[in-house]
Formats: structure tokens, C-alpha cells, sequence
């Protein structure tokens, strides 16, 4: 189960910044969830992930109430759950793109039976931010 859940998370406070559908902590990563039913362009995505880079690069998110405690911050991944393949990047968020949540729990299902039993790994991504892959 989820933890922290957040429907229409607004972490900057403001209009015009970033506003994810939702928010949500998983098997101790937190993310960030775009739900795109309507089709946009290239350029409308990017945009939006853009907000996001700017944010990340604000470190206002640092200071979030779900940060842990006594460890390193952590800034989420990006879900995009939309039909559409939209070529986003960004060289220091880790974004997902599925069709749908269910395509999302299957593409991750085995990886955590198979690590089930193991040590919890983190791995540093671009910027220092640490994702729990389990």
C-alpha cells in the first residue's frame, strides 16, 4: 500500500508551478504521478517536465513534511500514466512513462519478488538524488 497520499499535490504553493495529480510514497520512494488522458505535444510535455527540473534545482523540496529524517533527501520520480509515448528527458529525474498503473505494477512486479530476501540497494542517479529500488 501507498503512504502519504496526496490527490492534486501542490508542493511549490504557487499556480504555474509543478501540480501532479498525485503524490505518493511506495515501497519507500516517493513519486510524483501525472495522469495524461488527452494527447499533447512534444513541446507541452517538455514544458512540464521542465517545471519539475526547475523545482528540483529550487531545492525547496528539501524541505517537504515526508522527507525522511536523519537521511538524505530525496526528490521523486515522475510517473507519466498516458497512451501516449511522449519523448521526455531530463537529465536529473527519473521519469516513468506507462499506459497505465496496471502496466506499472507489471513491469516492476518481479523485481521485487526476486530481491525480496535481499539487502535494499539505492542507487545514485544524476544530482546525487538516491532511489530505493525495492
Amino acid at each position: 500500500m501507498p503512504k502519504q497520499v496526496i490527490v492534486e499535490d501542490k508542493p511549490t504553493g504557487r499556480k504555474g508551478g509543478i501540480e501532479p495529480d498525485l503524490f505518493c510514497i511506495f515501497k519507500g520512494s516517493p513519486f510524483w504521478i501525472e495522469i495524461q488522458r488527452n494527447q499533447y505535444s512534444e513541446q507541452k510535455m517538455q514544458a512540464k517536465i521542465n517545471l519539475y527540473e526547475e523545482f528540483f534545482f529550487s531545492d525547496e523540496w528539501k524541505a517537504l513534511h515526508w522527507q525522511p529524517e536523519g537521511r538524505a533527501t530525496i526528490f521523486p520520480s515522475i510517473i507519466l500514466i498516458t497512451p501516449v509515448r511522449y519523448a521526455v528527458t531530463s537529465d536529473h529525474i527519473r521519469i516513468i512513462q506507462v499506459a497505465s498503473i496496471h502496466e506499472l505494477m507489471e513491469k516492476y512486479k518481479g523485481s521485487g519478488k526476486q530481491q525480496k530476501d535481499a539487502k535494499p540497494r539505492t542507487r545514485a542517479s544524476s544530482g546525487g538524488i538516491k532511489i530505493n529500488l525495492t
